[in-house]
């Protein structure tokens, strides 16, 4: 049975004290009971916070609090109260909340707390490292343990680590704002799968990847170097058979079996049978938008006055973070409103807003889900929201309306619900005349099909679907790495190089033998490559040839002191042998380029930091320094542009590495290789590329061909290495 580390900010389970004595129950949403099946597929190890101070208890205190918690695989972490402060209250709920959830305003970036932040993940990273195996799977839960993954990844490069974020995850321009974001943003990549509740967050996740850290993405993966990091959305679903069975029991008991609330509930709605319930239920705080919520109501009561006497909104806030300015701000503004409004609108016999000001257990959420009419849950922002969830389960008779917040994660899965957006008060109020007005076969019709989704995705399906997602990456990449070229690899093919009579080795320049530059004509060759080189070209039986998209003036110019250096420039447009001028393989037309070149300028204006490189029969248009998205964004628009030029002139087009080249169709690098070794036999072949134009060199040649990508994207090579320098390492080997 494999070995699962849940890894979270708190443990399933909480000290609290009982008389004096230390115990442990379970937390608030601890050991979900959805996940009990799950749980039992793996050797579960639970590692978080334990719910004491270090410096509050004594050190007979811990070894009882350690010995209670290993008995129920728990490993606690113990800060004291100043790092805890400024960790959690401090980076996590005063920086990454707010940032996270687009409260820009409030968010509050302060050193002191990073480093807390920092401190506190690599006290994680030295307990976890303590108990782990390579073989062991890693699920570290949300925005508290960004930097984990990369802490641990520096001991355990192989380890199985899955990140999952359980709140939003910014755009790119909320994101930007802050000061540590490269940090966060390299922590979590070196998770081998990345989840969030919606694609939605993926795509701002893989956006800032991009766009800060410049790194290659293909859908829903990213290349790091060996390893491909997998993002995905993986909404979390809920224990629907414990809800809906619960809410089942509950309407089938008898008024003796049901608890004082709620007969205090249908107190309340038989004294007029046709009074409606509208349930809001939340903790405190300020990404809820209770206080608007409220005023919804208002000014729905003011819209339409009929429904006075008939509806009560039942307004349960949970107490949170009671000690924060900004939320005692919040629970005074939502006193406020509630008591004006009652004050304006109540009567004798009747309240607006019945407000409750606690927290609830699932028993009593399950209650009140079940006898209320309508759920009102408009948070301004959510990464999922399950209190939308488990209302759909609990209305056993799919009966009563889901009134949802586009802004939470849930409304991307529930849109058979009233979605409406949160800043707008007529829209919200409008949506509860029309929920009230909903004829109880539209409400079945909707509510049947969200409870057949919510049953099939339920909170075990979304559990195993991330593991076997984790999975599935780890397989990917040991496919991956079968194809790099290891110790054994190379040294096959330095014995067969040097066992060889007579060799070929076909060498793409940019991104192979020296790496790329803003400006192309900077990116000349330095004293090492010459020193290469030199070695390559004194030995009798080598042909060497630097098979590039150069122009062949470039390419004379830095080697032009190799009389034995074969060359291919402009991907096969030019050919020159050792000793030998420079001929056209054949005849090319280049009055198109002049018809082109209008087309590539007009981009150029509109897309700053990128240029226009003219070769003698083909343009290049490079976009490496402009804007990521925008440069894609106008590599589509130019390739679609191009579409009819392409027909009428017999060309195409190269989409290279942050380049478009526009050449004479017919014309490549595997055709042009294949003429360089013509007639002859060759008892060795080898050729090294980045680029997707390199493809043609690899398909062309023989099947026993020594064929090698640089970097790891998708190719028709055999092996592949990490970049320029193992290149030039492989080199130096064969000459060795």
């Amino acid at each position: 049975m494999k070995r699962l580390f849940m890894i979270a900010n708190r443990l399933p389970l909480q000290v609290v004290d009982n008389n004096g004595q230390k115990e442990l129950i379970q937390a608030p949403g601890g050991f979900d009971s959805g996940l009990k099946k799950f749980y039992e597929s793996f050797d579960i190890k639970w590692i978080g916070r334990a719910g004491v101070n270090i410096n509050e208890i004594s050190e007979d205190e811990k070894m009882d609090i350690d010995n209670k918690y290993r008995s129920a695989n728990c490993i606690p972490i113990y800060l004291d109260q100043q790092l805890r402060q400024e960790f959690l209250e401090g980076f996590c709920e005063n920086t990454l909340w707010p940032l996270f959830n687009y409260f820009t305003q409030i968010s509050k970036f302060n050193p002191i707390n990073w480093e807390a932040y920092k401190k506190v993940n690599q006290l994680y990273a030295e307990t976890i490292l303590k108990y782990i195996d390579e073989g062991d799977i890693l699920w570290i839960h949300d925005y508290h343990l960004m930097l984990l993954p990369g802490l641990i990844r520096e001991k355990f490069p192989d380890v199985s680590i899955g990140y999952f974020q359980h709140i939003p995850f910014p755009s790119f321009e909320i994101f930007r704002l802050l000061p540590w974001r490269m940090e966060l943003l390299e922590g979590i990549l070196e998770a081998d799968l990345v989840g969030f509740h919606t694609y939605d967050y993926q795509r701002h996740f893989m956006s800032c990847v991009r766009r800060l850290l410049g790194h290659e993405t293909v859908f829903n993966r990213i290349r790091l170097d060996e390893r491909i990091v997998k993002v995905d959305a993986f909404p979390k679903g809920i224990d629907f058979d414990f809800f809906h069975k619960t809410a089942k029991k509950l309407a089938k008991n008898n008024g003796n079996k049901k608890s004082d609330f709620h007969k205090h509930l249908n107190e309340y709605l038989d004294s007029d049978k046709d009074r409606k319930i509208i349930l809001s239920i939340d903790r405190l705080d300020y990404t809820k938008g209770i206080p608007d919520r409220i005023r919804a109501f208002e000014l729905f009561l003011k819209n339409y006055p009929e429904y006075i006497e008939k509806v009560s909104l039942f307004l349960f806030v949970s107490p949170s973070r009671e000690n924060v300015t900004d939320y005692q701000d919040l629970k005074k503004q939502m006193d406020e409103l509630v008591g004006r409004i009652n004050g304006m609108y109540g009567t004798i016999g009747w309240m607006p807003i019945w407000y409750f000001y606690r927290a609830l257990d699932r028993q009593e959420m399950i209650e009140l889900y079940s006898i209320a009419h309508i759920a009102l849950i408009m948070p301004t922002r959510d990464g999922m929201n399950l209190n939308a969830k488990e209302y759909l389960a609990c209305k056993t008779d799919k009966t009563g309306v889901l009134i949802l917040s586009e802004m939470a994660g849930a409304a991307k899965e529930l849109g058979e619900s009233v979605i409406v957006n949160p800043n707008s008060r007529i829209d919200v109020a409008e949506a509860i005349h029309q929920a009230l007005n909903m004829p109880v076969s539209e409400q079945k019709q909707r509510n049947s099909v969200q409870q057949k989704r919510l049953k099939i995705y339920n909170e075990e399906r979304w559990a195993n679907d991330f593991i076997n997602g984790l999975e599935g990456v780890k397989k990917l990449q040991e496919s991956n790495y079968t194809r790099k070229l290891n110790t054994p690899a190379l040294k096959k093919m330095v014995d067969a190089y040097k066992n060889a009579g007579k060799r070929i080795i076909f060498l793409d320049y940019d991104g192979t033998l020296t790496g790329f530059h803003k400006d192309p004509q900077m990116a000349k060759p330095d004293q090492e490559l010459y020193q290469i080189m030199d070695k390559l070209v004194t030995v009798g039986n080598n042909t060497i040839v630097v098979i590039s998209g150069r122009d062949k003036e470039t390419l004379s110019k830095w080697f032009g002191g190799y009389d034995k250096l074969a060359f291919i420039a402009e991907h096969g447009v030019w050919n020159k042998d050792p000793e030998t001028g420079w001929e056209m393989n054949s005849q090319i037309e280049k009055e198109w380029m002049g018809i082109i070149e209008p087309v590539l300028q007009s981009l150029v204006d509109r897309t700053p930091r990128s240029f226009i490189e003219y070769k003698n029969y083909s343009l290049v248009w490079h976009y490496r320094d402009a804007d990521p998205d925008l440069g894609q964004q106008r590599a589509w628009e130019l390739k679609d542009d191009l579409k009819n030029y392409i027909a009428n002139l017999n060309l195409e087009i190269m989409d290279g590495d942050k380049v478009i080249e526009i050449k004479n169709a017919g014309i490549n690098k595997g055709r042009a290789a294949m003429n360089k070794i013509g007639n002859s036999h060759f008892d060795f072949i080898l050729a090294l590329g980045d680029d997707w134009t390199d493809e043609y060199t690899f398909n062309s040649l023989p099947e026993d061909a020594y064929t090698i990508k640089v970097g790891t994207k998708a190719t028709a090579a055999k092996y592949y290495v990490n970049g320029v320098e193992d290149v030039r390492s492989l080199l130096k080997q064969l000459e060795a």
